[in-house]
């Protein structure tokens, strides 16, 4: 398992939320990250975490969030209990 920096959810959202809005497209003014929950983890090199992605839009912001949570799964773990 790889060694990841427990963090706490209200720090790891506003991870979450600045690299989204840095890479989202500027015209989408609809989709948005929402806080981050933990969950069992589902593999040994997995996060302990996860968001709900908005859906498709046309200018696929989707697709932007995965690929945060993805970099950003494989930085942090939240910490039980956090909020």
């Amino acid at each position: 398992m790889k060694t990841r920096t427990r963090i706490q959810a209200a720090d790891l959202y506003v991870l979450l939320q600045r690299e989204f809005r840095r890479r989202q497209v500027r015209e989408c003014e609809t989709c948005y990250v929402q806080l981050p929950f933990l969950i069992d983890r589902p593999a040994p090199d997995a996060a302990n975490w996860e968001v709900i992605v908005p859906r498709a839009c046309t200018l696929r912001c989707n697709e932007i969030l995965e690929q945060v949570v993805d970099e950003l799964g494989g930085q942090y773990d939240l910490v039980p209990g956090s909020r």
